[in-house]
């Protein structure tokens, strides 16, 4: 009879404890239904990225203006910051023997055409044999050929604008007497300007000509546009990047050529691709996984991912369209978690 009275005693104590303990129920309640986690269903979007890049400006064209001769400068028309136009004359080195021999060429060229007139009439009355023809006919070309190289070794001498442009500071002064070597002056070309950017490995197949890019300068907010005309044959085996090169207007000459420029531009990658968020992603030793909600329970997925943005990652393969993918509680689900979804629209 004690015996029973203690076993009932057990069994009402035991019942009071568990309606005492609504966690522990509800905990089990909780296991038995599964965690709720924020999750998306995955979708096809277009990938755009968009870059911050350094750049420089350069001049459209530069070249240092130098004299093919050696000499005394006796024409000088070299004045710094100042526009010159295409073929305008900046120098000349002193050529006065050339020019004098290039008159008396050109005299006795007269001389010997007259007299090569003369032999082919005789010529044509069988009064000259064709040897004394052709001996004077050999000195007018003869000095023909004098004559331009004398007006080449004029053309040496002076130092001409290849191309429209502005001159810079001048390193020679009036009268100078300078060598093959010697810089008289830079000109450079300062519209349209090139700007020279490098673009990493992994975005260069994004870029094509014809693309436009926009730019700042310095602090400076003013924003300036530019189009890819071109970009380097290969990738620079160093820098692991490729070499574009862009054209821009500077009509008004605000634009400096040597500026340093922050290039902005956006990539176009797969008009098709499936992207997630950052936080999807679990890091595991050798890559990536992210957890999906299959039949309600949590899966482990690797996963092979491409083109990372400031918002997202491409997942190159490991799921598909139409996979759920879970946004939270990844630290608390393990494999085979029973879990459930709140989907959302957005990460």
């Amino acid at each position: 009879m004690v015996k029973q009275n203690f076993l009932f005693v057990t069994a009402l104590i035991v019942l009071l404890l568990t309606a005492c303990n609504p966690q522990d129920k509800n905990k089990t309640t909780t296991q038995r239904a599964g965690l709720t986690v924020e999750a998306y269903v995955v979708t096809l979007q277009p990938l755009t990225q968009g870059l911050s890049l350094s750049g420089t400006l350069l001049p459209g064209e530069e070249v240092e203006l130098r004299a093919e001769t050696t000499g005394k400068l006796v024409e000088f028309h070299l004045i710094e910051g100042s526009t010159v136009s295409k073929g305008k004359l900046l120098a000349r080195v002193n050529d006065s023997e050339i020019r004098a021999r290039l008159e008396k060429l050109k005299s006795d060229l007269k001389l010997a055409e007259d007299d090569l007139q003369r032999k082919q009439r005789l010529k044509e009355i069988n009064a000259l044999s064709q040897q004394d023809l052709d001996v004077a006919l050999n000195k007018v070309d003869g000095i023909k050929a004098d004559i331009k190289l004398s007006e080449a070794q004029i053309q040496k001498a002076e130092i001409r604008a290849p191309f429209d442009g502005r001159i810079g500071l001048r390193h020679v002064s009036p009268g100078s007497f300078i060598g093959a070597n010697t810089i008289l002056a830079t000109l450079i070309q300062v519209n349209p300007l090139r700007l020279e950017f490098s673009v990493p490995e992994r975005y260069a197949y994004g870029v094509k000509v014809g693309k436009e890019v926009t730019f700042t300068l310095g602090n400076y907010p003013t924003e300036y546009n530019a189009k890819i005309y071109a970009t380097e044959s290969v990738i620079d085996l160093q820098t692991r990047a490729l070499k574009v090169r862009a054209l821009c207007s500077n009509l008004k000459g605000e634009l400096i050529p040597g500026s340093f420029a922050r290039v902005s531009f956006t990539i176009n990658g797969s008009p098709e691709t499936l992207l997630v968020s950052p936080n999807a992603l679990v890091p595991v030793l050798g890559g990536q996984n992210v957890v999906l909600a299959r039949n309600g329970k949590a899966t482990f997925v690797p996963v092979e991912i491409g083109i990372r943005t400031s918002t997202a990652v491409e997942i190159v393969s490991g799921i598909n369209p139409g996979d759920t993918l879970l946004l939270s509680g990844l630290l608390q689900v393990r494999e085979g978690t029973p879990v459930l979804t709140n989907i959302v629209e957005n990460w």
